[in-house]
């Protein structure tokens, strides 16, 4: 079984989540949590859970969903690195736009 990990993005994500769950809905806080732990100890026996992602210009990339949650993570030697956890409503993070490309002279 290989180790599971937070990378710092996505370990704040599920720390802020459960404390935002906490105080609207703390039965939800707790399902989320318990969740997360299934989900931990999924991808430590089976690391290949997800789907590769074709999407992104990364190699190795995996993604899995967790209910309303989508989980980006890669594997190494010994262990799952869990790099991005997002609701799926929030915005893909991707490279930054430079929004004035289009008004440069050639």
């Amino acid at each position: 079984m290989r180790k599971v990990l937070f990378a710092p993005p996505a370990r704040a994500f599920v720390e802020q989540e459960i404390r935002y769950l906490r105080d609207r809905n703390p039965a939800a806080a707790a399902a989320f949590r318990a969740s997360v732990a299934r989900l931990g100890r999924q991808l430590a026996r089976f690391p290949q859970s997800g789907f590769l992602r074709q999407d992104i210009p990364l190699e190795g990339i995996y993604r899995i969903v967790l209910g309303d949650y989508r989980i980006d993570y890669e594997l190494t030697v010994d262990a799952v690195l869990i790099l991005l956890v997002r609701h799926g409503r929030q915005v893909e993070p991707g490279p930054p736009i430079d929004d004035d490309a289009d008004y440069e002279a050639p």
